[in-house]
């Protein structure tokens, strides 16, 4: 029945789906600035799953790489490179850009796969990761970390690239707004079937009121929310440095 939600989810107009889900829109419009390096440029995706933002870059040379073992419900068959990030398989300075979104938490070592993600990055190449603060556990056992934005520092600094900004993408609402989604998928989804069809009218409600008009009002308050230290990830872009050497 979960199936179902979804697909009703997929026929709303777009404009709504970015109100319901800010986070998604967010995260492929930050990807999309990849493209800003040029046609043809070799961008690799690292960290791609099921190669979702393959049709962002059709005039370049978009590279999907993936380890294939993260989500078992996933289709993998459009993986260009099946390889672990901690050892990419890939030449050193092969790449214009680098995509790495919400791969950093289900990797034991983060550090040693930014420092390849630096490795293969071309000189003034750019990483543009996206990495959560605030998430559920998944894909599991692959999920081991969560981020603030001084651990990224650290990360980005020891990784060898020269230059960095982090953002958080939206605040406390944005945050609260995406937690209200998963009342229904608690109370309902874990029961009997047979509770599930006499508890049908109260589980539409619910649906409706969390994760519909929850998270659209969620998505109005957010700009009163100045700090921003409540988020439910960051988005970085980093630069490798022009004539500067790997970090072993």
């Amino acid at each position: 029945m979960s199936g179902f939600y979804f697909k009703v989810y997929e026929l709303l107009p777009a404009l709504l789906k970015s109100r319901i889900n800010p986070l998604e829109d967010a995260v492929c419009r930050f990807v999309s600035g990849a493209a800003a390096v040029g046609p043809n440029a070799v961008i690799v995706d690292a960290g791609a799953g099921q190669s979702r933002f393959a049709e962002l870059f059709g005039s370049h040379r978009y590279v999907a790489l993936d380890f294939g073992r993260g989500d078992g419900g996933w289709d993998y068959s459009q993986l260009d490179v099946v390889g672990d990030l901690q050892h990419l398989p890939l030449k050193t300075g092969c790449a214009a850009a680098v995509i790495n979104t919400q791969v950093l938490e289900h990797l034991p070592e983060p550090g040693r796969a930014l420092r390849e993600i630096h490795r293969i990055l071309e000189p003034g190449g750019r990483l543009l990761l996206t990495a959560p603060q605030g998430w559920h556990e998944h894909q599991q056992p692959h999920d081991y970390y969560r981020f603030t934005r001084f651990a990224l520092e650290c990360l980005l600094a020891g990784a060898g690239f020269e230059s960095w900004t982090i953002e958080p993408i939206g605040g406390y609402f944005h945050y609260l707004g995406h937690r209200l989604t998963y009342i229904p998928k608690v109370l309902f989804w874990p029961r009997a079937k047979v509770l599930r069809v006499l508890l049908f009218p109260i589980e539409l409600m619910s649906v409706a009121l969390f994760c519909f008009l929850g998270p659209l009002l969620c998505y109005y308050l957010d700009r009163f929310d100045r700090d921003q230290e409540f988020t439910l990830c960051y988005r970085c872009l980093a630069r490798k440095g022009k004539g500067r050497g790997d970090v072993s």
